[in-house]
C-alpha cells in the first residue's frame, strides 16, 4: 500500500515534497475528500483564509521530513 505525507508549514520553511497549490504538485485522486486528511487540515487551519498556513506532498519517504514539522501519514 502506498504512502504519503503531508505536511504543515509556513512561508520560508524548507519541507520536502510540493505545496498542495502548486501546479506541480502530483494529483491523488480523493486525498482531499478523505475525512481523516479534511479534519486534519482544518486542525491545521489550511485553506483560503490563511495563506501563511501552507501543506507539501511528500511521496518519498517520512526520514525526509525535519523535525518539528506537523505531519500527516496516509495510507493510500
Amino acid at each position: 500500500m502506498p504512502t504519503i505525507w503531508l505536511i504543515s508549514a509556513a512561508p520560508g520553511d524548507t519541507v520536502p515534497g510540493h505545496e498542495l497549490a502548486d501546479p506541480g504538485c502530483p494529483d491523488i485522486p480523493g486525498l482531499l475528500d478523505r475525512p481523516d486528511v479534511q479534519a486534519w487540515l482544518d486542525s491545521i487551519g489550511y485553506g483560503p483564509d490563511d495563506p501563511d498556513e501552507l501543506v507539501y506532498l511528500n511521496t518519498e519517504d517520512d526520514d525526509e521530513i525535519p523535525d518539528g514539522f506537523e505531519y500527516l501519514r496516509v495510507d493510500l
